[in-house]
């Protein structure tokens, strides 16, 4: 049984929607970008990531890792339930599903995948070392439309009860926010909609471009502090990375195809 069965869609889950809630991690921007490796991973617990390596315009890389299922106590399933009892797809299955759609026009449940050997870092060895993974090669070499926000996000440290909690230091990380369409930059909300042209990205890009989120929570105070957290510096946008001029119309063809 492929390790992507479990992953179909459904028509009484909601699908995606649109909304926007240097040598160091890249600024927030649209970055047109190129997979250059997509493979598959297991936690401990039973949860399936996809693992993305990208290459933006400027040669600069960033890598994101979408956990699309919960673990073996929850089942293993692509969505949550709400207190209200709605299902709702969990954020790294929406954002891997979308990269399949808007790039290879089939959702993550029907890519094929196939075992590969590939130098991955160990924490073990401290270094990169060959190991055996499931790599879905349809994904490599093909283009999106990356929104990347800059974020700050606290330093952890084990506490005394085992957990992890912050310790007053921030580091800057990239995360991947939505994926569009890298010949127009339509989403898949739009696509389903049948919009007759892709406005999100714009949306997106007037919210967020040049700015560093801050994620960063206080400390408990059972772990010491490593100083106070740094205020916010906004820092200039990127030069945006639009669709293909002429490319923004009404999808003609099957929705993903």
């Amino acid at each position: 049984m492929s390790l992507l069965s479990n992953l179909a869609t459904s028509n009484d889950i909601q699908n995606e929607t649109d909304s926007v809630g240097g040598g160091g991690p890249l600024e927030s921007g649209l970055y047109k970008s190129t997979v250059t490796l997509a493979y598959l991973n297991k936690s401990k617990g039973g949860a399936l990531a996809l693992n993305v390596h990208f290459k933006e315009e400027g040669g600069r890389e960033f890598r994101q890792q979408f956990w699309m299922t919960s673990g073996d106590a929850k089942g293993n399933k692509n969505y949550y339930e709400t207190k209200d009892g709605d299902k709702k797809y969990l954020p790294g299955f929406i954002h891997a599903d979308a990269l399949c759609l808007l790039s290879v026009g089939k959702g993550i449940a029907e890519m094929d995948h196939e075992t590969k050997v590939i130098n991955l870092y160990s924490f073990e060895a401290k270094a990169e070392v060959p190991t055996q993974v499931e790599v879905i090669t349809d994904l490599i070499g093909q283009e999106v439309l990356v929104g990347l926000q800059k974020q700050t996000v606290d330093k952890r440290a084990k506490a005394d009860d085992g957990s992890y909690q912050p310790t007053g230091e921030t580091r800057d990380v990239n995360e991947v926010d939505k994926i569009f369409r890298a010949k127009d930059g339509f989403t898949t909300a739009e696509i389903r909609a049948q919009a007759e042209e892709a406005s999100f990205y714009k949306t997106w890009e007037a919210k967020f471009a040049g700015k560093t989120l801050d994620r960063t929570q206080k400390p408990s105070g059972n772990v010491p502090a490593g100083g106070a957290p740094r205020p916010m510096a906004s820092q200039g946008a990127p030069a945006a990375a639009q669709p293909a001029a002429g490319g923004a119309t009404r999808p003609t063809t099957s929705l993903f195809g």
